[in-house]
């Protein structure tokens, strides 16, 4: 008798800036070992957005999409992302506004301008104009080696978290708080998903300004599971810190800005996620004890969780060195040197070394896990949830 297929596989990528380099590390090394493995549903929020529509609009093996993604993320720099808006860190801008250059007498939107970002992306989706779709997510959705995309964003102009979703309607669960929009995804939607507040500026969609996407998301989970997804493959950027590691202080006196905003940081992106994973295995648990009669069309989610086996934070204070002159200028004017774990330094670190070196600490935690990852891959049976 052949095994019972277990399900639509999906995979859920979280936030973290420069840190979604470990995510294309992860992806190369399961794509080493299981180089034709389709993710059929692919979910992102934050710089997991990027990675998310590079695997959904490009064509080919996993592992050729996962070369032609670890090349760009191995090469990028600071200048490929952003360039830093001096203009809104000028105290008494209004007072100066008859003296200063034209150009900065306009208001900032962000610490830093995505324009370079968003001309990389035009390129890499082959979208030169504002709003255009990306016709490699439709082609592949026609071709049915996908089934559905779904990014995540906030409307800054109702507070509502907006899932964008491109194939397949399941389940568009709506909310006070939420709310799903169908539509064909365009570089927009991935700048919308990656505009952390005061960061960068907000991205226009239609008529109205989107932001990032982890800043209300409380499920990040969820958008795989509405679109039909039974196995969840979920890769975060956040190190798991033991209980000594956690109550050991990484700043000594008065936190600076770098600390506080780390911690608002980990809050966003890295908190929510393993709230997540622990409701989501609560809830499997008392599933596999109740009848399937009595499960009211719930059902059990196989769900993989792979997360850095090194603290990236941490890891980035290493390379800080490396970073143009004006970056450096900005970081260490937030304090971003007078902590041990500068999170919010790792979120700007588009530093080739730095990257490549969270390439290479995914693909080694992929080695880690191996085994687990067969099992969780396997069409024969089930396997626990496994964080």
């Amino acid at each position: 008798m052949h095994p019972k297929p277990r399900g639509e596989l999906a995979i859920m990528l979280t936030g973290g800036g420069a840190r979604a380099a470990y995510q294309v590390g992860l992806l190369r090394g399961i794509a080493n070992h299981f180089p034709d493995l389709d993710f059929r549903i692919v979910t992102g929020v934050s710089a997991g957005a990027i990675n998310a529509i590079f695997l959904a609009a490009r064509e080919g093996s996993l592992r050729q999409r996962v070369d032609d993604l670890a090349a760009m993320w191995g090469e990028l720099q600071c200048h490929h992302i952003f360039r830093p808006n001096f203009a809104a860190l000028l105290p008494f801008r209004a007072s100066l506004a008859s003296i200063l250059p034209k150009k900065m007498r306009r208001r900032p939107h962000g610490f830093f301008n995505a324009a370079p970002l968003a001309a990389l992306l035009r390129e890499v989706f082959s979208t030169p104009n504002r709003g255009q779709a990306i016709d490699g997510i439709k082609r592949n959705l026609s071709n049915g080696s996908l089934q559905a995309v779904a990014l995540m964003t906030l409307d800054y102009s109702t507070g509502q978290a907006v899932r964008w979703v491109q194939g397949r309607r399941l389940d568009d669960y709506e909310g006070p708080n939420h709310r799903t929009a169908h539509d064909d995804l365009t570089v927009e939607h991935v700048l919308a998903s990656s505009a952390l507040p005061f960061v960068f500026p907000a991205v226009r969609i239609g008529e109205r300004w989107y932001g990032d996407g982890s800043i209300r998301l409380a499920a990040p989970l969820s958008p795989a599971v509405h679109l039909g997804a039974s196995r969840v493959l979920a890769m975060s950027t956040g190190y798991q810190r033991t209980p000594d590691e956690a109550a050991t202080p990484v700043v000594s006196g008065y936190p600076p800005a770098a600390q506080l905003l780390g911690q608002l940081v980990n809050a966003i992106f890295l908190d929510v996620i393993d709230e997540d994973v622990a409701r989501m295995q609560r809830l499997n648990d008392m599933l596999l004890k109740m009848p399937p009669q009595e499960r009211d069309g719930f059902k059990p989610i196989e769900l993989c969780v792979l997360r850095p086996s090194r603290d990236l934070g941490k890891l980035a204070s290493q390379y800080e060195k490396y970073l143009p002159r004006q970056m450096k200028l900005f970081t260490r004017a937030l304090g971003a040197d007078e902590t041990d774990v500068p999170d919010f330094l790792s979120l700007l670190m588009f530093e080739p070394n730095y990257l490549r070196n969270l390439i290479e600490i995914g693909e080694e935690d992929v080695e880690m896990r191996l085994d687990e990852l067969r099992a969780f891959f396997s069409d024969e049976g089930a396997s626990a949830a496994t964080a």
